[in-house]
């Protein structure tokens, strides 16, 4: 007889656990009859399937997950219920995955801390009166609540890191092509891109590995070998002084450990002009994808999304082309950096969590911008300055260099502890 209760005890835990976080609007849904089901099943299972066999998974509600909700965040879509599996969560699912909730989300998924949200804002377990970030704020939360070990969310401008960078966790935006977007609620067709949290990198990895579609090869370098760059225009943008303070001291913990790192000009990135091209982007591609109730069903979106998308829609046909054109040729002059560099490092944001009293800071995606516009894999990895505030540095590696990274990352997350 088969003893092994170590699944039903975890679902028992978040549930346990889901009673003190209930204020904190982090899940929004879940469903504990179906949760245990899948639980007794894992423990009932001599041989695990995979190393995410009998783990709990929280889900942003813009992908699908049968019988839960599919709403994007948008007010319009309340009680809307997916009515089958994206291909990602199918996967997981095979693989012994157990989906136990959805998570808070900004509205549409353009947001930079959730306030937008129909369901109320999502409220960081660490200090209530800091913002979770935006808009996968909620995937964040679950796991720096502990509620759960792996959720998955998506990141259009930075939509993972950001949260990851506020919350104090691991978050990781894949190469745009390793996973499927295309049965998401979308905002942008070009740059929604589905990531994920945990709470270290070795997590991610086997999420990661199960969820990963197409497997790159990747030679793996010696850490000592490693060329790491660090663009100077990180000590020259507005960049608030302890982000530098925490940012020197972890490349000098880094330095220290055998990594080769170098400070040099990426004259040809701009962070706060780039990210307003991007953002034009996805206002434009919102405006398409949300036409109908953008048209139709304005009054159910909030202002703030329905001016954003209005603004999108006005930008003519040329202005795109234009901006796009110019995206593509930052695109391709990262590419010449890899050529010389494993990686890039710099913060994750330009400052620490906000007061939730606060407006979200207009440069919060200034630094992630750049990995959505190049698609490159990049991660946020959490550390402590003097044991005081939590601070994230991002590592961002060449396009579909994802294993690369998250093999490199781990080595990186043992320096910063």
């Amino acid at each position: 007889m088969n003893t092994n209760t170590k699944s039903v005890s975890k679902v028992n835990a978040f549930f346990n656990k889901l009673k003190k976080y209930n204020s904190h609007n982090i899940i929004i849904h879940s469903n504990q009859e179906n949760s245990l089901r899948d639980a007794i099943l894992s423990d009932g299972r001599s041989n695990k399937v995979s190393k995410i066999d009998g783990e709990l998974i929280t889900v942003k509600p813009n992908i699908k997950v049968e019988n839960f909700p599919y709403t994007g965040g948008i007010k319009h879509f309340e009680g809307s219920v997916s009515k089958n599996d994206d291909p990602i969560i199918k996967r997981i699912k095979e693989n012994g995955g157990i989906v136990i909730g959805s998570t808070n989300m900004d509205e549409a998924a353009f947001g930079g801390d959730t306030s937008t949200s129909f369901y109320g804002r999502c409220i960081n377990p660490n200090n209530k009166e800091l913002s979770v970030g935006g808009s996968s704020g909620g995937s964040a939360a679950a796991i720096a609540s502990g509620l759960v070990n792996f959720s998955i969310g998506t990141d259009t401008m930075g939509s993972i890191r950001i949260p990851a960078s506020y919350c104090g966790i691991v978050g990781f935006k894949p190469s745009s092509s390793m996973t499927n977007n295309k049965d998401l609620i979308l905002l942008s067709d070009t740059y929604d891109t589905i990531g994920f949290h945990s709470n270290n990198v070795f997590n991610i990895n086997n999420l990661y590995k199960i969820i990963n579609s197409s497997i790159h090869n990747c030679d793996y370098k010696p850490i000592n070998n490693i060329k790491c760059l660090v663009p100077n225009q990180i000590f020259n943008n507005d960049i608030n002084k302890d982000v530098i303070e925490g940012f020197k001291e972890a490349l000098l913990k880094i330095g220290k450990n055998g990594i080769n790192i170098e400070y040099n000009d990426m004259h040809f990135w701009e962070p706060n002009f780039h990210r307003k091209l991007l953002l034009k982007i996805v206002e434009n591609e919102g405006a398409k994808n949300l036409k109908e109730l953008l048209e139709n069903k304005a009054s159910y979106i909030t202002e703030h999304l329905r001016n954003n998308l209005f603004f999108g829609k006005s930008i003519d046909k040329q202005e795109i082309k234009n901006i796009r054109l110019e995206l593509e040729i930052l695109k391709n002059q990262i590419k010449t950096i890899y050529k010389e560099f494993d990686l890039i490092l710099m913060p994750t944001t330009p400052q620490n969590s906000f007061n939730i009293k606060d407006k979200p800071p207009e440069n919060q995606a200034n630094l992630t911008s750049l990995a959505n516009i190049a698609d490159l894999p990049a991660i946020s990895l959490p550390y402590k300055n003097g044991g005081k505030t939590f601070h994230s540095l991002q590592i961002l590696a060449a396009q579909h260099n994802d294993e690369f990274l998250l093999k490199t990352s781990s080595f990186f997350e043992k320096i910063l502890q």
